[in-house]
């Protein structure tokens, strides 16, 4: 047990514990609150960068820990722990006034200062800051070189090296690698470099597909240097975003892109887009004036913008108070950094069964070696014999057949524009049993659209268009929604309309355009003469158009609860009626009604006013509501309705509300156990480890999540045995995609984080994509199951043969290069065909696999040992019968090498189907047909080609000796098609039975 060093008392200090001081100079401690608080991880860096006895530091908002490296020579244990708390109090003094080498990611102030907490004249103030003329170039260059450039570091493309190393780095591959080593200490140089040829193979067959995909996911970056406009002594103009530091005054306009995080100093209707950080789906409005709660979560900080974002209408001026990785978006560059993907399911069986191998390896050779010696057998011979027992037990066609088949899966995955970034992220996705999917821009199209329009008094319009009669109301609904608009739409190279600002307003634009009127024909018979933007505090706008001679038009949209307060008289069918308190009643219900369905609600009223008169903003007509949504991706319900078809259960995670996540989740029948839960992350933020995994475990929806909720709740889903699919497109995703056992990124829409840390990129954005990927990763574990029942069953009745051999003290019927050309030839060929095996009829409705669950059960171990007793005693057998007709010598081998080669061959036609006769159906599997019938000829012709009889040392056989040869090579098919007829199961797994 590590000692515990309570940390002396300090005002507001957090208690830290030691909890690993096992290597001198080296401890990792747990600090109090220190767990989704990056500013407190800051402090604590900053602050003890600054010690003299302290080398590095590396603290944890995952986990709470951090982990120092220090002179144990000048400072103790118990003396750090005091250092770390005073240093965790909030306050602590700065040493020196700057944070020591720090660069690329520093703040202006190592204390990172809650901006949104404070006014802007005390932000301004603060970082020493002009909004009049910004900064001066020379004071600009000084906290360039202080803090570094605006830049975060792109992730470090996986050298050639490094690719090719992850094909060889498994056991397998290095039980391979050893019985090559085993062949050349017994002398065998030919059989070992050929084993060393298989692995070559192997890894070239990895390392190209890899490389593929990496330069597929090069030409994907972007390759545009990002600028801003800024504030330099006292002149606007466009500079480089690394080139920003805390303290420049940035301008800020529709389209932009926001290239640091800022503090709002004025605001003209600015709204941000925020859902690449906060997976919010509505631009957020922003306001200078504002002054949040220290607490307040990021996505309600309506006084900032965060790097990352954009500005999707208005416009704005900003104060930069944090670059490169002090930025937010910095913080979730960290949680990345600290994210490790597991190993996939595959990998681990994988691994675990080498392990295996190499004991049953080891032992089948010493049985070997010890009953040659009794026999008396000479030393150095029963040496080689072993060696080459040990390597026939090694499948030496499994590597081939793991890395052939996912590299097939991958290939036929790109073709449906799924791009697997690594061989064994298709296989991982066939494991799959929770997918935790990110709502906006993933379940739906990050594209704001026109969902209802309540209009007069209680009577609903869907899909903006009326019944009956052409409604007049509708005509207003939609004249205001085109002229109270700034947006725009234009048509992109494939044809697409494209909005060229808010979101919001561009759904308008295609209402109308969707109801056969032309917005920009009706901007030019109303031109504009003037426009009231969105103010702080009041949640609408309001534009007045020219209509005619000696008349105008003032038209209005916003928040209805703000728009109805304005308004006086309603349109009612073909005039006017005074809006009385019951009418306000009925239209705050059908507010509350459309919102809950999950959608932005906008009131929409107007007035006519003379052409001399000012316009006044009082005394509306009430026209109606018009509801916005953010539509369903095409095909996620049908995809959705798969997975639960296939038992993989969707857990939605999104920044909207609560009440928007509920209507997306309705919609989809994210149904659970009967009920549809949403939790907020208020109530995920409180609850303990234990409580985040038992959410987890039953609830459908979390709303209001943050990056490091997300991570949070991957991990839970992991720690219960999971196998968990991340689905995201956005910044704020990029921490659980990392962590996910299989991440898959939006590659249309997506943002670049989020592509490089995927394994799976859809290339098309379609979420029914991952679907395919799931049935192929099914297949494909399913597959590599029968390919490794036939290896492992053949391998063993190859050294059963030599030991049963032995142990009855005949002649060996086998020698070294015959059991090679078995492994190579007879093994590989037929164990690829196996793994190319077409999917199952059901394997989409079959439940996900126990990852638990090993990849060859306890039964069908028993089950491959019985085949391979059934193999080895039938060429016994038939190795007798020619003993007794020829006696020992060639021609008794040779018809036991026939007959062993054959009965294999034979035997990978049952391992199709646990349930199905050998030769039924055979043509669901051309290829292992094929396989089978070109192997039997190649071991017919190395019975009858002189060259080939020679190398491997075999006699011509008769027809008699043939006769021998097929019936032994037909009976094991024969008794297993029996067994299968009769009901009875030898052996099976059911993540690797093919079913009828």
């Amino acid at each position: 047990m590590p000692p515990r060093s309570p940390a002396p008392p300090a005002p507001g200090a957090p208690a830290v514990t030691a909890l690993s001081v096992a290597v001198p100079g080296r401890v990792r401690l747990r600090v109090e609150g220190l767990r989704n608080q990056a500013a407190l991880a800051e402090r604590l860096e900053s602050r003890l960068h600054g010690h003299g006895a302290i080398r590095m530091v590396q603290p944890s908002v995952l986990t709470g820990n951090v982990l120092v490296v220090f002179d144990p020579t000048r400072l103790s244990v118990r003396e750090l722990v005091a250092v770390v708390a005073r240093s965790g109090a909030p306050g602590t003094p700065r040493r020196n006034g700057r944070r020591p080498g720090r660069k690329n990611g520093s703040t202006a102030s190592p204390e990172a200062p809650a901006w949104h907490a404070l006014p802007p004249r005390a932000v301004v103030r603060s970082l020493s800051a002009s909004p009049e003329g910004g900064l001066s170039a020379a004071e600009a260059e000084a906290r360039l070189a202080a803090v570094g450039p605006n830049r975060l570091p792109a992730p470090e493309p996986r050298s050639a090296l490094a690719t090719l190393w992850d094909q060889l780095a498994s056991l397998p591959v290095g039980l391979l690698a050893g019985a090559a080593g085993l062949s050349l200490a017994g002398g065998a140089v030919f059989d070992a470099l050929v084993i060393l040829g298989v692995v070559g193979i192997n890894a070239a067959v990895g390392y190209v597909t890899e490389r593929r995909v990496d330069g597929i996911l090069g030409a994907l970056r972007d390759a545009t240097v990002p600028t801003a406009l800024v504030r330099r002594d006292a002149k606007q103009s466009f500079l480089p975003a690394a080139a920003l530091v805390p303290g420049d005054v940035v301008v800020l306009q529709t389209g932009d892109d926001v290239p640091a995080d800022c503090r709002v100093l004025e605001a003209e209707a600015l709204a941000l887009n925020e859902s690449a950080l906060t997976g919010e789906s509505l631009p957020v409005a922003k306001a200078a004036g504002a002054v949040h709660d220290p607490a307040t979560p990021l996505a309600e900080r309506t006084n900032m913008d965060y790097a990352g974002t954009s500005v999707a209408e208005g416009a704005g001026l900003a104060v930069v108070t944090a670059t490169a990785g002090g930025t937010e978006l910095g913080r979730i560059r960290r949680l990345i950094a600290e994210a490790v993907a597991p190993p996939t399911p595959l990998e681990r069986e994988l691994d675990r069964m080498g392990r295996r191998l190499v004991g049953l390896c080891l032992g089948l050779s010493g049985v070997a070696l010890g009953l040659g010696l009794l026999r008396g057998i000479p030393g150095l011979e029963m040496l080689r014999t072993s060696i080459s027992l040990a390597v026939a037990a090694v499948p030496e066609g499994l590597p081939a057949v793991a890395t052939t088949t996912l590299a097939l899966g991958m290939q036929r995955m790109l073709r449906r524009n799924a791009l697997i970034r690594r061989l064994a992220a298709v296989e991982s996705l066939g494991a799959t049993t929770v997918i935790c999917v990110d709502k906006t821009g993933t379940l739906t199209e990050n594209r704001m659209s026109v969902g209802a329009w309540h209009l007069g008094g209680t009577e609903l319009v869907a899909n903006g268009r009326a019944s009956g009669r052409p409604d007049r109301r509708l005509r207003w609904a939609h004249l205001i929604g085109v002229l109270c608009n700034e947006a725009d739409l234009t048509r992109s190279e494939g044809g697409h309309w494209e909005v060229n600002g808010s979101g919001t307003e561009g759904a308008l634009l295609a209402a109308a355009r969707h109801a056969g009127l032309d917005y920009q024909r009706l901007r030019q018979e109303y031109p504009l003469v003037s426009l009231r933007p969105r103010l702080e505090n009041e949640n609408w706008m309001a534009t007045v158009h020219q209509a005619g001679r000696d008349r105008r038009l003032v038209m209005v949209k916003g928040a209805p609860e703000e728009v109805i307060r304005l308004c006086t008289r309603r349109v009612d069918g073909d005039g006017e009626v005074d809006l009385d308190a019951g009418a306000q009643r009925d239209i705050l219900e059908a507010n509350a009604a459309l919102a809950n369905q999950g959608m932005r609600v906008l009131g929409l009223a107007f007035k006519e006013v003379g052409a001399g008169e000012r316009p006044s903003y009082g005394d509306l007509g009430w026209v109606g509501l018009v509801g916005l949504r953010d539509p369903i991706r095409d095909g996620v319900r049908e995809a959705i309705a798969a997975c639960q078809r296939a038992g993989i259960r969707t857990v939605m995670l999104t920044g909207d509300q609560s009440l928007t996540a509920l209507a997306v989740a309705r919609e989809l029948e994210l149904v659970r156990n009967g009920e549809l839960r949403v939790v907020d992350a208020t109530q995920l933020g409180r609850a303990s480890d234990d409580g985040v995994r038992d959410l987890a475990r039953e609830v459908t929806v979390f709303a209001r999540v943050s990056p490091a909720h997300k991570y949070q709740i991957v991990r839970a889903l992991q720690a219960q045995g999971e196998v968990v699919a991340m689905t995201g497109d956005g910044i704020n995703d990029a921490p659980a995609l990392k962590a996910a056992d299989i991440g898959v990124a939006m590659g249309a829409r997506g943002t670049q984080v989020a592509r490089d840390l995927a394994d799976v990129v859809l290339l098309d954005d379609n979420f029914g994509s991952i679907i395919g990927a799931v049935e192929q990763g099914r297949t494909i574990y399913a597959n590599v199951g029968k390919a490794l029942r036939f290896l492992l069953a053949t391998n063993l009745s190859e050294v059963l043969v030599t030991v049963g051999a032995l142990a009855l003290g005949i002649a060996r019927p086998l020698t070294a290069i015959q059991l090679l050309w078995i492994n190579l030839l007879s093994d590989v060929v037929p164990a690829l065909a196996l793994s190319v095996e077409p999917p199952e009829p059901d394997v989409m409705t079959r439940p996900p696999r126990d990852p638990a669950a090993p990849l060859l059960s306890g039964r069908t171990l028993r089950g491959i040992g019985a085949d391979g007793v059934l193999l080895s005693a039938v060429t016994l057998g038939t190795y007798g019968l020619a003993l007794a007709r020829h006696g020992a010598g060639l021609p008794a081998t040779s018809v036991a090498f026939a007959t062993l080669t054959s009965g294999q061959l034979l035997y990978a036609l049952t391992c199709r189907s646990e349930t199905r006769p050998g030769l039924a159906d055979l043509g669901r599997s051309p290829a292992l047909l094929g396989a089978v019938a070109g192997t039997l000829g190649l071991q017919v012709a190395a019975a009858t080609v002189p060259p080939l009889r020679s190398l491997l040392g075999i006699a011509p056989l008769g027809l008699g000796d043939w006769a021998l040869v097929a019936g032994g090579a037909v009976l094991p098919l024969v008794v297993k098609d029996l067994g299968k007829a009769l009901g009875h199961r030898s052996g099976s797994s059911g993540a690797t039975e093919g079913r009828p």
